[in-house]
C-alpha cells in the first residue's frame, strides 16, 4: 500500500527507451537520427533541408537518418532499411503521431539528443561529440 501511495505522489517512474529490433544492427556501427515528421508541420521541412545540406558529413560521421511520417519509416539517404514506425515511436518514446520530434542515438546506444524543434547539422554533431553518456536505448 505504501508503495502505491508513493507512486501516486511522485508518479510512475519513466521507463527507459528500448532499442527497436530493426535498429539493432546499428549498435556499435552507426549513429542514428530519427526525425518524427508531419506533413502539416514546417519544422519537418526545415529539418529535412538542413540534413540534406549536410549529407556528405552525415555519411562521413556514419549517421543513418530515418524519417517517421504517416505511419511509415523511411531512410533519408539509403533505402535498404526496413523499420516498423510504430515500434520505433513506442520503444524510443517518440512524440505522438502528428508532432515533430528528433532523437539522436550514439553508437553506444545512448540517446544523445531529444528535441521538439529542428536542429542544425552543427548542433547534431556537437551533441554526438560533447554530451556525456545519456539514457541507454
Amino acid at each position: 500500500m505504501l508503495k502505491s501511495i508513493v507512486q501516486e505522489i511522485i508518479g510512475t517512474p519513466r521507463r527507459e527507451p528500448e532499442l527497436p529490433q530493426s535498429l539493432e544492427q546499428c549498435r556499435d556501427n552507426k549513429r542514428v537520427l530519427i526525425i518524427f515528421a508531419d506533413a502539416q508541420d514546417d519544422r519537418a521541412v526545415i529539418q529535412d533541408e538542413w540534413l540534406r545540406n549536410a549529407h556528405m558529413r552525415l555519411i562521413e560521421e556514419d549517421v543513418e537518418v530515418f524519417i517517421i511520417a504517416g505511419g511509415g519509416a523511411f531512410s533519408l539517404f539509403d533505402d535498404a532499411w526496413e523499420l516498423d514506425a510504430d515500434d520505433v515511436r513506442e520503444r524510443l518514446q517518440g512524440p505522438p503521431s502528428g508532432e515533430f520530434g528528433l532523437i539522436l542515438i550514439g553508437r553506444d546506444g545512448t540517446v544523445k539528443l531529444r528535441s521538439s524543434e529542428p536542429r542544425t547539422a552543427e548542433e547534431i554533431f556537437e551533441a554526438l561529440d560533447s554530451l556525456p553518456k545519456a539514457t541507454p536505448w
